[in-house]
Order: C-alpha cells, then structure tokens, then sequence
C-alpha cells in the first residue's frame, strides 16, 4: 500500500458475511473520511463493489470472482459527518477491506 495520508488519522475497516460484507468507517462530526485504499474478495463472477458516503454511491466497480484491490490515486471523499462503507457481494463468501484517513 502507498502512503496517501497527508494529515489526519488513519483508518481501516474490515468486514465478511457470506452474501453481503459491508466494511465501514463510522460518522464523525464535523469530520470527513478520505477512502485511499479497498481490497474485496468474493466468490460470484460479476460481483460489484460499491464505495458509498452515507447512502450516496461515490465510485463503483465490477470483480470477478478472486481477491481485487485499488488504490485511489486521488481518494474517494466522503461527505462532511458522514460515515464511509466499501460493500461487495457473494453467494456464499466475500470480504471487504478499506483504508484511509479522517480529517
């Protein structure tokens, strides 16, 4: 992973479910999250990874079955007091992982 982190704190979110996994950095007030780094796995071709600030959907990508990561070369900014979720699908396995920092 490269350091994208200017200033701020540093996070990471992980999460796994068999149909649904749903990593999330939760709200801060008066904070916003920047997304630098995701990681998602599952076991359905054609899957699709949605990065979302509070419900608003702010980037998504479609996966084969397997592991796949991004790194954003600008991060995904997340609304002002809002939290920030990488969510990804399955049929019977997925996990989610993502990185970034609160400022």
């Amino acid at each position: 992973m490269i350091n994208k982190q200017l200033s701020g704190d540093f996070f990471s979110a992980t999460a796994t479910h068999a149909t649904a996994a749903v990593a999330t950095k939760d709200a801060a007030t008066g904070k916003t999250h920047y997304v630098t780094d995701v990681t998602v796995s599952s076991d359905k071709a054609g899957s699709i990874c949605l990065i979302k600030t509070g419900t608003t959907v702010k980037y998504q990508f479609q996966v084969g079955a397997g592991v796949h990561s991004i790194q954003f070369d600008v991060p995904i900014v997340g609304d002002v007091s809002a939290l920030v979720s990488a969510e990804i699908d399955g049929t019977s396995a997925c996990k989610a992982n993502m990185t970034g920092f609160t400022i």
